[in-house]
């Protein structure tokens, strides 16, 4: 908790020149049960800042609030998101989230195929997403590549995710030093009819991996029953911004004319070797907007994740 306090007062302390004088304690808990509730994604939007919570949904802002012209969003699986000023957390110590209240449904148990979408090697993968984004960080919540299931109603069976596993010291140099450990969320969304992007959350539960070394992380989803309504479907890196994944990256910045330390998160996700006819790379802002992730287009036009499906 130590940590996560101090990681929060160092990323706000630009908002507020009176940092110093308040700390502005606050408890995340659910709207109906009142227990605090873990791992919340908190965004502030013009500052582009983000951290997750830890277990005990307890986070801390120094400085006047009043003063502060910002916007503040908190986001979380299974809840609805909260968006608000800044300033509007003035006088509260409590925030309370909505839980979504999951819909029951029929989950088929017989299935006659078994498609591999998105395959390539591991072996030809030479590019990662999210160390940075040219001179500066990657300020993304979410990576999601889009699938295209070969008949609707199918179930998601399995999805392999590769990413960078070694500590990327200096990217100008390659100077890999130590092993990454990192822990991150699978999210499975459904289309969303209007935008095109990521949509409606296909699984109620949370679904959590940890490695501490593999570069190839499967994942047996089996047991989740996820049930894919529509064709296009969508299967996401969710990162957890805590001291647990944070990471340095050292580039070299032409404008400052010297070799910077950017932050990251754990993991950085691999990018397809194979060459698509089309973008199938989305984002989650800081805004918690969808967007395309045009950054490594035209070269590359999918993320290192293949989805297995029964059909």
């Amino acid at each position: 908790m130590i940590k996560k306090t101090l990681i929060l007062i160092s990323c706000i302390f630009s908002l507020s020149t009176q940092a110093q004088q308040k700390l502005n304690t606050f408890h995340l808990v659910d709207e109906e049960t009142g227990l605090a509730i873990p791992s919340v994604s908190i965004a502030i939007v013009k500052a582009r800042l983000s951290i997750t919570t830890e277990k005990d949904g307890i986070f801390n802002i120094p400085g006047d609030l009043n003063k502060m012209r910002d916007t503040i969003i908190f986001s979380r699986q299974n809840y609805t998101s909260l968006k608000m000023p800044l300033r509007g957390l003035n006088g509260m110590d409590t925030i309370k989230l909505r839980k979504v209240q999951s819909e029951g449904k029929e989950v088929k148990t017989s299935f006659k195929n078994d498609t591999l979408l998105n395959n390539y090697e591991k072996l030809d993968i030479g590019y990662y997403a999210g160390l940075h984004t040219g001179y500066e960080e990657f300020n993304y919540l979410q990576l999601a590549e889009q699938f295209q299931s070969p008949k609707a109603g199918a179930m998601l069976k399995n999805v392999t995710i590769n990413r960078l596993a070694f500590y990327l010291n200096k990217v100008s140099q390659y100077n890999y030093t130590e092993m990454e450990h990192t822990k991150f969320r699978i999210r499975v969304y459904d289309i969303d009819p209007v935008t095109g992007g990521p949509g409606k959350d296909l699984c109620n539960e949370i679904i959590e991996v940890k490695s501490n070394d593999q570069k190839k992380m499967n994942t047996n989803l089996k047991s989740y029953k996820i049930i894919i309504p529509n064709k296009t479907f969508f299967v996401a890196v969710e990162w957890l911004r805590d001291f647990y994944n944070l990471g340095l990256v050292q580039i070299y910045s032409p404008e400052l004319k010297k070799t910077v330390n950017l932050v990251n998160y754990r993991p950085a996700i691999g990018l397809s070797p194979i060459k698509g006819k089309k973008l199938n790379i989305w984002a989650l802002n800081i805004n918690n907007e969808w967007k395309l992730y045009t950054y490594h287009s035209p070269d590359f036009t999918d993320l290192a994740i293949k989805a297995a499906v029964q059909y």
